[in-house]
């Protein structure tokens, strides 16, 4: 197939190259560079996504690489062999989106360490020229799938390299022998919310007030806690942490080329994993992407060694394999401080079950509950806990829930309903054991028992399913849906709320939620084909108040580092955790602080 090529036309002349005359056959060359700023001033005013052409050839024996041409950023396929260009400038980092660059035939003699900057490149022919060493930057191109330094006088170890490996084997040798003498990221801030009530520092659209981040929060030996405004809290104050690990099995080279070999080594990941999880000490862990040996041989018992206990579930599919295959499935966790919490229940929810079972009972007017929904085996675990109410010594219970929603952004449906049957799931859950508390009772109240929901949710804060947990309702024919005919039983689905009284337009439920990062994050999960917040920690409003919250690393460590994505050698997993401080309010002044679940969703 001929290569079409769009060719920087110069001094509107019928040739279509831009043609450098050496300054020896004529002395022309320095006229020839000022028609090309000339030129080049002219299209620096169009935007990179107006711009006409993105490929460009340069020809006519150039010896300098050409003034200007760096600040091109639009360039795609960059044409410059047969010419006489020794030095090529650290300023070539700037053309972000070159996938070709051809600079064979030239005098080079040095590469600069910034081309390892240009991640998009995909071909780089080098062919011909004077170089002996390649800069260990070079392995950052993990794109890279055409790699020629044929013709150069290479030292006797690149030269082995380059003729006994492949392009890829030999980018990831660099990469893994650059070595990496960047400082670690700087320490997380915390961002407290001054000891007020979720509904003052929270509106019902999710915009938060400015936090105030200059004081903290103390725990005093009454029980109280004394708020960043300095006001006086009487609730039970504690720490809950969110963390998608990504297990071993995941953490591949094809999947993550840009990090080095080593830094995706379970034995290097884990121990940052722990250290992060020891420095700071939540009294309550929601992990992900735990693998089953792993929980047993290491998240387990290193944990205990720090005070505290856990429970565990795989996936569905651990169940369909043998015993050497099923330790190698992820599933999710929960650890809590054992001198702080006491484990009363633990319970499983698995969507695929609950998919057959709303199948068969409710749902056979859709298939695609079976066909999407039941395939997808992720799980959620809840465990429901007694903690010592400082302020009263009465012991209080409180749910903790984690989840694990399906990944594939194609399969938006499946993440909403998985999302749907996990409040539905723990509303039952919650009302069996209030009913097995209170056999006598007529009815039980649900609402009343403070929970919190962690969970990697895969979605975005513009999806469906952060509109249902946050909101309390989804519209029935909302994009996310993919009209596959689920609103005829979506209200077979859910929670009490649109089973008892269900509308037309909108489905609901009652657990009254709010997030506790709102509007601070940049990101959550960052990787070099994705940046956004996907990771959830849910309260219910009603019965926490949240003091503040651990804010993300900054943007700018990772821009001024070049970093493209995590894993990274300082950070273990492609998720960073969310840390948030909450408090238990007293169980007598929960329904005088905050509005209850009814008035926040029919607001």
């Amino acid at each position: 197939m001929q290569r079409k090529r769009k060719l920087w036309e110069i001094n509107m002349s019928s040739r279509r190259q831009v043609h450098f005359l050496d300054a020896k056959e004529n002395g022309c060359t320095n006229n020839a560079q000022q028609k090309q700023q000339s030129l080049q001033q002219r299209k620096e005013k169009q935007s990179p996504s107006k711009a006409s052409w993105d490929q460009l050839e340069i020809l006519g024996g150039v010896k300098i690489f050409p003034q200007g041409l760096c600040s091109m950023s639009f360039l795609r396929y960059l044409y410059m062999s047969h010419n006489r260009i020794s030095v090529i400038p650290p300023e070539i980092a700037q053309l972000k989106n070159l996938v070709h660059l051809d600079l064979s035939y030239n005098m080079v003699k040095i590469l600069p360490p910034e081309i390892g900057e240009i991640t998009e490149l995909k071909e780089l022919h080098l062919q011909c020229n004077q170089i002996r060493c390649l800069p260990m930057q070079l392995g950052r191109l993990f794109q890279l799938t055409v790699l020629n330094l044929n013709h150069n006088p290479l030292n006797p170890d690149m030269l082995q390299l380059y003729n006994s490996e492949t392009t890829q084997s030999m980018l990831s040798w660099l990469l893994d022998s650059e070595g990496f003498a960047m400082p670690p990221p700087p320490s997380r801030k915390w961002c407290y919310l001054g000891g007020r009530s979720n509904t003052d520092s929270i509106s019902r659209n999710g915009h938060a007030s400015a936090p105030n981040n200059s004081q903290s929060t103390t725990s005093g030996s009454n029980g109280t806690t004394s708020g960043a405004n300095g006001s006086t809290i009487h609730g039970t104050a504690f720490t809950v942490m969110c963390y998608n690990v990504l297990c071993e099995a995941y953490a591949t080279k094809k999947q993550y080329p840009y990090c080095p070999s080593w830094a995706l080594q379970w034995e290097y990941r884990r121990r940052g994993i722990m250290d992060e999880l020891r420095a700071y000490q939540a009294d309550i862990l929601c992990l992900q992407e735990v693998e089953t040996e792993q929980f047993g041989v290491y998240f387990r018992p290193e944990l205990a060694k720090a005070g505290y206990e856990g429970i565990f579930s795989p996936k569905s599919r651990a169940r369909t394999m043998t015993a050497n295959e099923s330790k190698y499935v992820d599933g999710v966790a929960i650890f809590w401080k054992r001198d702080r919490f006491t484990l009363v229940k633990e319970d499983l929810i698995e969507f695929s079950q609950m998919a057959v079972e709303k199948y068969e009972k409710d749902c056979k007017a859709n298939h695609q509950m079976i066909n999407r929904v039941m395939v997808r085996d992720n799980v959620a675990i809840m465990a429901i806990f007694e903690v010592l109410e400082e302020s009263t010594g009465q012991r209080r219970q409180l749910v903790v829930s984690t989840a694990h929603i399906h990944w594939d952004p194609e399969y938006s449906d499946v993440k909403l309903i998985q999302s749907i049957m996990l409040l539905s799931a723990l509303w039952k859950k919650i009302e069996n054991h209030l009913r097995e508390q209170n056999p006598q009772a007529d009815k039980v109240d649900v609402a009343s028992m403070p929970t919190i929901i962690c969970g990697d949710f895969n979605s975005l804060p513009d999806s469906g399913v952060f509109e249902y947990l946050s909101r309390g309702r989804v519209n029935k024919s909302h994009l996310d849906f993919k009209e596959l005919g689920y609103a005829k039983i979506l209200d077979k689905l859910t929670p009490r709320r649109s089973q008892l009284a269900p509308t037309e337009e909108h489905l609901e439920h009652d657990f009254n939620l709010l997030p506790c990062y709102f509007g601070s994050n940049n990101c959550t999960n960052f990787t070099y084909g994705f940046r956004g917040v996907i990771d959830y920690i849910f309260f219910t409003a009603d019965h926490f108040n949240n003091i503040g919250y651990l804010d993300m690393i900054p943007e700018s460590w990772f821009a001024q580092n070049g970093i493209l994505g995590c894993p990274h050698p300082h950070i273990s997993s492609d998720h960073f955790s969310l840390l948030a401080e909450l408090e238990l309010l007293p169980a007598s002044g929960s329904s005088s602080n905050h509005g209850n679940g009814d008035e926040r969703q029919t607001s």
